[in-house]
């Protein structure tokens, strides 16, 4: 009985830094445009660069994610690769919006999980 739990106790703990490490891999950015005019409001985007996946969690829109040695890109899935939506510096925060005729550029901010 007692050698149960002791390996049920040594199994649970070797998991949680398995369970922590999977949720600091999940990046958080808070984006707002330069000229709020040009976009209907902020984005906030939820980016799995392990799993090549990001969600815009406003509106809850998935995009694929290319990694860059200095950025991400978020595309449409639907279009592939070549259907590029954002682009994201790693180094400055800075992000552009390039789906769109008219280009939109502002600022990305890390955002720490708050639960």
């Amino acid at each position: 009985m007692m050698r149960r739990l002791v390996i049920l106790t040594i199994a649970v703990l070797t998991a949680l830094p398995a369970v922590a490490q999977e949720e600091t891999a999940t990046l958080r950015l808070a984006c707002k445009a330069d000229n709020p005019a040009l976009e209907a409001g902020p984005f906030a985007f939820s980016i799995d660069e392990k799993r090549g996946e990001a969600t815009e969690t406003v509106s809850g829109k998935s995009y694929g994610v290319m990694s860059y040695r200095d950025g991400f890109g978020l595309y449409d899935p639907a279009g592939g690769r070549s259907a590029l939506v954002f682009r994201i510096d790693r180094v400055s925060g800075h992000f552009a919006r390039v789906d769109k005729q008219i280009k939109v550029e502002g600022m990305c901010e890390k955002v720490e999980r708050k639960f």
